[in-house]
């Protein structure tokens, strides 16, 4: 059995990749360079979620997903995703194997502490974002969050070391 929270970033990722718009908001450089490297991998992954939605009577949420890419149409897509994969371990290992394809594939992007969904209080303690090796990655942190109550965060250093 996968683990949940490897499913939900494994769903995470095939949304922010199969629906351009998503990767607006990361950077239209980022979003370019990942669909000129990875854009075949990206398109079979698509028609793979599509065929599996097809046949789950779910194709609908694709289909909204990526005609207005809100945040609650995403978050439904992403959900669906999840559920498919823990029902089925083959569409779980494929899309897994498909996502660190693409990965290997694309420029580094470091995200952290995205898409946060906190009903209470948060604390989070020093957080160090290093860059190392690969200049040409790049750094994201702490976007769309929502709080329920107070925030705490400690120190946040983003890092670029340089080549090694």
């Amino acid at each position: 059995m996968f683990d949940p929270l490897s499913v939900s970033v494994v769903a995470g990722i095939v949304t922010t990749v199969i629906l351009p718009p998503i990767l607006a908001p990361v950077g239209a450089k980022i979003g370019e360079a990942v669909w000129e490297k990875s854009g075949e991998l990206i398109q079979t992954t698509r028609e793979f979620v599509q065929t599996k939605l097809q046949a789950t009577g779910t194709a609908g949420l694709l289909a909204r997903a990526e005609a207005n890419p809100t945040e609650a149409n995403v978050q439904v897509l992403e959900a669906e995703l999840v559920s498919q994969m823990e029902e089925d371990r083959e569409f779980a290992a494929r899309l897994t194997e498909l996502v660190n394809q693409i990965q290997s594939q694309s420029p580094a992007v470091q995200v952290i502490l995205d898409q946060l969904r906190i009903r209470g209080k948060l604390d989070i303690g020093n957080i160090t974002q290093i860059k190392e090796g690969q200049t040409s990655a790049k750094q994201l942190l702490g976007r769309d969050w929502q709080v329920g109550s107070d925030a705490k965060v400690g120190d946040i250093t983003q890092e670029n070391r340089g080549d090694k």
